[in-house]
C-alpha cells in the first residue's frame, strides 16, 4: 500500500479504493532510510545484491501514525470504569474529584524517573502495533513547574525511543484542585510556561480543552495568542460533550487539528475544511467510556480532512491499540476501509505536519513501514487490532518483529 495517488495530488479527502496505491507482487527498496523505488515482480537487477527482508506475501502498509495520545502520567484511574460500569458518567466522576483532576494529583506525586519509564513503555506498545511516529501529549502537570518537567521527560523519551515523537504543551487540561482563580492559571499558562516551552523548544504544539465545564473559546483565546505569538503551533480538544464552539475556532485560530468533534455544529465541520483543519476521530474513548460516536458522514459532506487517533490516556481511553481503534472508525462512525487506512497514516501524518515524509511508501518518503501478518488491507480492517505486526521497520531498519513459538501442545502434523 503506496498511497502513491494522494501524494501526487496532495490530496487528503474524497478518498476512494483506488487511492491506496495497491501493488500486487510489490518490492520495495530503501536506502539511507529513504524509499527510492518501488515496483511489481521482480526487482531491477541493480537491487539483487542489496541486503533484503522477505515478507512472504504479507500486506505492508506505512508505517502507522498516532496523532492523539497521552502517554506521560501518573497512577491508575480504573476505578473509573468500574463507576462507569454503575452508571456514572465522565463528568459525574470529574465533579467528584476524579477524572483528570486525581492524574494531577497521582503525576506530581511521581518520581521522573517512573514517569519516563512507564512513558518509554506505553511508546513500545504503541511501535508493537505497527505505530511509526506519534504525538505526544503533557497536561496532567497544570503547573508552569510541573508542565515543563512533564516536556523535559517526553524530549528524553523521544531520544530513547526509535518512532519519531511530535511533543504537545497540553497547557489548559483541567483546573487542578490547589487553584481557584481560573484567569491567573490561564495567565500563568500563557506567559508563564509557554515562552519557556518556545525558548527551550521543549514542544511542536500547544493544546488546550475547549469544552463546557474546562475551558471555554473566550478563555482560551489568551493561550492561542501566546502560542502564536512565539510561533507555537496549535490544536484543540474540541466540542466532545457539547457545541462549544470550538471547531470553528479552531479554524478561525489555524489550528493544524481538532480532536473529538463529536458535537461540533455542521458550520465548525465547514469552517475547518476551508481552513484545512485536520478533524482527529478519537473512537476508542466513544467505546471505553459508552459516548456518541462522531459520525463520517457529516465530515465527508463538509469536506474535512479525518484522522483516526488512539486517544490513549489513563481515564478515559486506557487503549493503545491503534489498529484497534481504526476498526472502531469502521465500524461505528461509518468510515469506508480506505478512508480507515487513510486516517491512520497519510491524514494523520497531515495532522502533525510530517505528511512531507511520513505516511505514504514513495520515493523520497522515510522508510517507516509495517509487515503485517495477513495478506489484504481488508483483513487488517476486519481483524480489529487482535493481531500483532509480523515487523515493523523505520528508515528501513527493524525495530521490532514477532517471534513466533509452537505452543507445546501443537502437533506437528495432522491426518485426516
Amino acid at each position: 500500500m503506496t498511497l502513491e495517488p494522494l501524494v501526487r495530488e496532495r490530496r487528503y479527502f474524497g478518498i476512494q479504493p483506488s487511492d491506496l496505491g495497491l501493488v500486487p507482487r510489490a518490492w520495495l527498496a530503501i536506502t539511507d532510510g529513504t524509499v527510492v523505488e518501488y515496483g511489481s515482480d521482480t526487482p531491477p537487477e541493480r537491487f539483487r545484491s542489496w541486503p533484503s527482508f522477505d515478507a512472504k506475501g504479507a500486506l505492508v502498509t506505512p508505517g502507522l501514525v498516532d496523532c492523539h495520545t497521552h502517554p506521560i502520567f501518573g497512577g491508575d484511574r480504573t476505578h473509573e470504569f468500574a463507576a462507569r460500569l454503575n452508571g456514572s458518567t465522565y463528568q459525574q466522576i470529574a465533579a467528584q474529584g476524579g477524572g483528570i483532576k486525581s492524574t494531577i494529583r497521582a503525576t506530581r506525586q511521581a518520581d521522573s524517573e517512573t514517569l519516563f519509564d512507564r512513558c518509554l513503555k506505553h511508546a513500545r506498545d504503541y511501535l508493537q502495533w505497527g505505530v511509526t511516529s506519534f504525538e505526544a501529549k503533557s497536561g496532567y502537570g497544570q503547573s508552569v513547574e510541573e508542565e515543563l518537567r512533564l516536556l523535559r521527560i517526553l524530549q528524553q523519551v523521544k531520544l530513547a525511543c526509535p518512532q519519531t515523537v511530535a511533543i504537545t504543551c497540553l497547557a489548559l487540561h483541567d483546573l487542578p484542585q490547589d487553584i481557584s482563580d481560573k484567569a491567573e492559571f490561564i495567565r500563568q499558562m500563557s506567559e508563564d510556561l509557554l515562552p519557556t516551552v518556545a525558548r527551550e523548544k521543549l514542544a511542536d504544539w500547544v493544546d488546550a480543552f475547549v469544552e463546557n465545564g474546562y475551558f471555554s473559546v473566550v478563555e482560551t483565546e489568551a493561550l492561542v495568542q501566546a502560542a502564536q505569538q512565539l510561533g507555537l503551533g496549535l490544536r484543540l480538544h474540541a466540542d466532545e460533550f457539547a457545541d462549544s464552539g470550538a471547531a470553528a475556532a479552531a479554524a478561525r485560530w489555524g489550528a493544524v487539528s481538532a480532536d473529538h468533534l463529536q458535537k461540533a455544529s455542521d458550520d465548525g465541520l465547514r469552517a475547518m475544511s476551508q481552513a484545512g483543519t485536520v478533524a482527529v476521530l478519537l473512537p476508542g474513548t466513544s467505546f471505553y467510556t459508552k459516548i456518541p460516536y462522531a459520525q463520517a458522514e457529516r465530515f465527508r459532506t463538509a469536506g474535512c480532512t479525518i484522522a483516526v487517533a488512539s486517544d490513549f490516556n489513563p481515564g478515559s481511553c486506557y487503549i493503545a491499540n491503534l489498529p484497534f481503534a481504526a476498526g472502531l472508525a469502521a465500524l461505528y462512525c461509518g468510515l469506508s476501509v480506505a478512508e480507515t487506512l487513510v486516517a491512520v497514516t497519510w491524514n494523520a501524518a497531515r495532522a502533525l505536519r510530517l505528511e512531507t515524509h511520513k505516511g505514504a511508501l514513495v520515493p523520497g518518503y522515510d522508510g517507516d513501514l509495517v509487515i503485517h501478518s495477513m495478506e489484504r488491507h481488508e483483513q487488517w480492517i476486519a481483524d480489529l487490532g487482535q493481531n500483532r505486526p509480523q515487523a515493523v521497520m523505520i528508515a528501513g531498519d527493524i525495530v521490532w518483529e514477532q517471534r513466533v513459538t509452537k505452543p507445546a501442545w501443537q502437533r506437528s502434523h495432522c491426518q485426516v
